[in-house]
């Protein structure tokens, strides 16, 4: 069997690609359950209020640590 690294690859990320790299990497993180701690935060929404509201209920302070780090470690 391949391991992960043959199944999905993304283009690395240059100064002349960053919407190409961007979608990849979105697509993958989806893909890998990872989506929820990179969606977008408003700008005139405090970081308190945007994990408030993008925190799954049923999911504790962390385990949202925890996903968020597996999020950023995959980028």
């Amino acid at each position: 069997m391949g391991s992960e690294k043959d199944t999905y690859k993304i283009q690395k990320f240059n100064s002349m690609n960053f919407s190409f790299w961007r979608m990849q990497m979105e697509d993958y993180l989806y893909q890998k359950d990872l989506y929820l701690p990179i969606v977008e935060k408003p700008k005139d929404m405090s970081d308190e209020e945007w994990v408030v509201k993008h925190k799954p209920r049923d999911m504790t302070d962390a385990q949202w640590m925890v996903l968020d780090q597996k999020a950023l470690g995959a980028i």
